[in-house]
């Protein structure tokens, strides 16, 4: 307990310096931790780095670099389809000695760490991001730590048979609730900036209120999937990058799957308010 409160005192302030500012100093954060969640996901499926794994760590770096210079659009897509093909055509040149198990490892944990939490970076570069970037995280910490604190004082019905059979579903909803509850403080914080008339208020609450429900729901979803990966991989942690918490899987795996979440749901707001 005294490892994870000190990491978070000393990593919290960096976090929100980092996130909103933006810019350089996010792209360089998010491409560091990326990389470091991928080799993670990779020595758990394969207890030890392969030759194919260079391409998606080389392949991180250029998205990376795509996405915050493009952003969202084709070239993104080319760059995803590069990929494919590159590990396609390293299946045909190694043949002989390039397991097929090693190229779906190597795909599958690109589009599980570096494509997910580039959302982060998709979302805060957007106009109006650095209001929405900020949900990613009322979501995904709001929901851990209204679980944890509910679990440990009402749990009593645990989750038998899922990846988390520790957890209970009582921690599940107050995790989900208190999640939601610090998205209402949020959009009322944030509408006293963003708001242009009074009659807005009440949207952007509901807005921060909903888009912190649902990310806290799939955020259960990326915690347990996470969990999932450790039980069939048979290790207790993806690595020790932040001490009391783990690897950078350990303690981004909500996060992962609320920041592309957060993204859809603030384009599709913003679609449905230019009507």
């Amino acid at each position: 307990m005294a490892k994870r409160a000190i990491t978070t005192v000393i990593g919290l302030p960096l976090v929100i310096w980092v996130v909103n500012y933006g810019g350089l100093p996010l792209l360089l954060a998010c491409t560091a931790l990326a990389l470091v969640g991928l080799r993670e996901l990779y020595i758990a499926f394969s207890q030890t780095d392969k030759a194919i794994h260079i391409v998606g760590y080389l392949f991180t770096i250029g998205y990376y670099v795509t996405v915050f210079f493009f952003g969202p659009g084709y070239w993104l897509l080319i760059s995803l389809t590069l990929f494919i093909i590159t590990i396609q055509t390293c299946l045909v040149i190694f043949f002989k000695r390039l397991p097929l198990q090693d190229c779906i490892t190597t795909v599958y944990g690109f589009l599980y760490v570096p494509f997910l939490l580039s959302f982060i970076i998709l979302v805060r570069e957007h106009e109006l991001g650095t209001y929405y970037v900020w949900l990613i995280f009322t979501s995904s910490f709001g929901c851990d730590t209204f679980a944890y604190l509910t679990g440990r004082a009402f749990g009593r019905n645990k989750l038998k048979g899922s990846p988390s059979p520790s957890k209970s579903v009582e921690g599940l909803i107050g995790g989900t609730l208190g999640a939601a509850l610090l998205g209402l403080l949020y959009g009322f914080f944030i509408s006293r900036f963003i708001a242009a008339d009074a009659d807005a208020v009440p949207l952007i609450i509901i807005h921060s209120t909903v888009i912190s429900l649902i990310g806290a729901i799939f955020c259960i979803i990326g915690d347990m999937a996470a969990s999932a990966i450790k039980r069939h991989t048979k290790i207790k942690d993806f690595g020790k990058l932040f001490p009391g918490h783990g690897g950078v899987i350990d303690r981004t795996d909500g996060m992962m799957i609320v920041a592309p979440i957060v993204y859809m749901a603030m384009n599709i707001l913003i679609w449905i308010g230019s009507f």
